[in-house]
This record gives C-alpha cells, structure tokens and sequence, in this order.
C-alpha cells in the first residue's frame, strides 16, 4: 500500500460518535444515505476543490482529519468486536481480508481473497436463522461501497443494482452462479448441516460460536482477475501502461477485494491513499486537485482508474528519467509503495534536488538486474524490499494479456 502505517490501540464506545460528528464522518453518511452516492460523492469533491482552492490551509486540515477519522472508525470497530467476541477473536477488515460484522456484532463474515476461503459465524442463541440470514447476505454483498460499512454491524443493502462481490467465486452444487435471495438461500440451507461449534473467551465469560466455513471456487485466482479485466485493460490502454503491472498490483496489494481497507489509511483494490497517491492520480485523471474521498475509493472503476493513473503518474512524470524501461519500472513498482524519493534513496545518500539527480545517474549506470537488486537490499523499508519481488512475481502472471494492448508507438507499455 502506499505510505503504509498501520493504527493500533483500544477504542472508547464513544468514539464511534466522534467521528460522526466530524466533517468527513458527516460526508461519508450523506453519500451512503444518498439515492445516487456517486453523484453525491462527486458534488461534495467539487465543493471541497473551491474550498482547497481559496483556503490551502484547510486543505491540510482536511487530509489530518481524515486520517484521525479512518483511526478513529477502526478504533471503535475494535471496541465493539472486543465487547463481543473478546480480545482473542479481534477480526477487523483488512486490505486481503473482507470482514463484516451485523446484528449487534453477534454474526460476522470473514472472506479471505488471499486463501479463496469464507467463514461465517454467529454468537445468537437462535444460531441455525442467524448463521443462514448471514450465509445468505454474505453471498449477496454487493460490490457497491453505499452498500456496505465495515466499520459497523449496519445491514448490509442487498437490493442494489450492483452485482454480488463474489458473483461467479462462489457456485452451487450445479455450479450455478449465485446472484438471487432464493438461490443464496437453497446454498445456506445445504450448507448448515455441516456447521460446527467452538467455543471461545469473552469479558462475560465462555460462549459458544456457531459457524461454517466454505470455499471460493478451485480457480478463483483466474477468476477474480477476470471480473475486472475490462476496466483494467480501458484504463491501462488509457494511462498507457501495462495491463499485467495493473493487475500485478491489485493481486499484490488487495487480492481483489474491492472493498480493501487498510491503516494507511489506503482504499478499494489498489489500496490508494487518497492525500498522497490519490491525490496525484485524480489530478492526473480529471485535471482537478482533490483527494479522493473513501466513497470514491471503494468504487473498482473509479480505483482501477485512479491506480492506472498514478502508475502513469510515476512512469512517465516522476520517474521518467530512468531511461531502460525494465529498471524504470522495478522504480516505479517500488515508488508505487514508498514514494520516488525513497527509491532514490536506495541509490545515494544526497538530499533535496541532488537526490533525484544522483539517483538518475546512479540507476542509468546499472544493468536492470543490478537495480533491481539494489532496490531489494537498500530501500529504507522492509515492506517495500519484500513489495519489489511480490509484484514483479505476480504481474508474470498476466503478461499475455499485455498483447492484447495497442501500444502507442512512443510509450509502449513495458514488457519487461
């Protein structure tokens, strides 16, 4: 993810209702209220851009705000979970691991994108209806972000037009899609026989958990990829980049849930934060300055764009002067996660302007496999030495793809 910092600590109750009370905890309520989020979303950055555009200094406020408020939702988060369920059974959403809580924090689901494994499971003593009303809502989670709030035990809103986020990942015994109530349903009712018990620790004492556990389909690798093929191939024709780094990043940062989150805070599949890489992407995108809003994020067409954008942002602005298109994008794979001036760390100890001029020289000196492995032993961060070979491993998995791109003769996209 990109500038990643992960929020740590035990939530107040109250806090929930701090946050609610804040600018953008009003705002992310008005848009997931609204009958149309997107158009709400959109009139509500319009109006923060002439806010930022006569007053700078609040846009600074705003991009603080918004990381307290990100910490402060996921602090109450774990209040409430803790409440329940106990310390030992903290599961809270993650960037691979899409975790929904309902009924009063009692029923919760854990869809693993990583592993292709789901869990469903309920504290309620009438376990058989609430692990069944849970199965069913689980599978029928739609993949628009109005319809759901991890950050809550709100219902959530199965009626929306978009599709199922596991459409076509999970199949029926006649390896069926499933799209409608009565066959989420038929599979929660053949699915219960099989549930099991366990019993855990809680502040009240031991209780016993109902839960079942299914999986994604043998392929959902391939699958999940192919949900998202068409926008990935428009914006990355688009931006002029490579469709196999696209989707090497959304395999490597979210495994394709497309409502990632994670403490950056970073949103949606490719994990943008929206006061750093958001931002430049959006500018690049619609030639306005704003930060993207959580919303905005967690929309797959509006995030795949916005990624693909500040792929571009990188490639051909940032880190341009990195001439052999290999070692270029090994750069640009690493700054997608620290930034371009940590990457020229990697290459000098120089500061300011002398940093990006020594880097340059220091990159364009060297093989494309003598950058790489000076990026995996000498930038700054642990998690980016590891984050140059995991997406580089994963994009090889899509390089077919990359020829199904008309490349534009100047900047074709990199193969490398």
């Amino acid at each position: 993810m990109l500038a990643s910092c992960t929020s740590q600590g035990e939530a107040k109750l109250d806090s929930l209702l701090n946050v609610a009370n804040s600018s953008s905890g009003k705002n992310l309520a008005k848009i997931a209220s609204s009958k149309d989020a997107k158009a709400t979303a959109k009139s509500m950055l319009e109006h923060k851009r002439e806010v930022w555009k006569d007053d700078p200094v609040q846009l600074v406020r705003d991009l603080r705000e918004a990381k307290r408020d990100y910490e402060k939702l996921r602090a109450a988060l774990s209040g409430n979970v803790k409440k329940k369920w106990g310390k030992g059974e903290m599961r809270l959403p993650e960037s691979k691991t899409y975790v929904k809580y309902t009924r009063q924090y009692k029923s919760r689901a854990i869809v693993n994108f990583e592993q292709g494994e789901i869990i469903v499971e309920t504290l309620e003593e009438n376990a058989a209806a609430s692990l069944k009303n849970a199965i069913i809502s689980t599978l029928l989670t739609p993949e628009d972000p109005a319809s759901v709030d991890v950050f809550s035990d709100s219902a959530v809103k199965t009626d929306s037009k978009s599709s199922p986020f596991l459409l076509g990942l999970v199949l029926d015994d006649g390896g069926k899609e499933i799209a409608t109530p009565a066959s989420a349903a038929s599979f929660a009712d053949k699915l219960l026989p099989a549930a099991r018990t366990r019993r855990i620790q809680t502040e009240n004492g031991e209780k016993s958990v109902r839960f079942v556990t299914f999986a994604m389909i043998a392929n959902f690798e391939d699958k999940k990829a192919q949900k998202y093929l068409q926008s990935v191939r428009k914006y990355a024709r688009q931006y002029n980049v490579s469709p196999s780094l696209v989707l090497g990043v959304i395999k490597s940062e979210s495994s394709f849930n497309p409502h990632a989150v994670s403490g950056a805070p970073a949103y949606g599949l490719m994990q943008l934060v929206p006061t750093s890489g958001g931002r430049e992407a959006y500018r690049r995108a619609k030639n306005q300055d704003i930060a993207p809003s959580t919303s905005y994020l967690l929309d797959p067409e509006n995030n795949i764009e916005l990624g693909a954008a500040y792929l571009s942002v990188l490639t051909y602005d940032q880190l341009d002067k990195v001439g052999d298109r290999a070692s270029r994008d090994y750069c640009v794979i690493s700054a997608y996660n620290t930034g371009p001036s940590n990457v020229m760390r990697a290459f000098t100890d120089a500061k300011g302007k002398q940093r990006f001029e020594q880097g340059f020289q220091r990159i364009n000196s060297l093989s494309p496999a003598q950058v790489f492995q000076t990026l995996r032993e000498k930038l700054p961060y642990e998690e980016t030495r590891k984050y140059l070979p995991t997406v580089n491993t994963n994009r090889k998995r899509y390089y077919s793809i990359d020829k199904t791109i008309v490349a534009d003769d100047n900047n074709p996209p990199s193969m490398p």
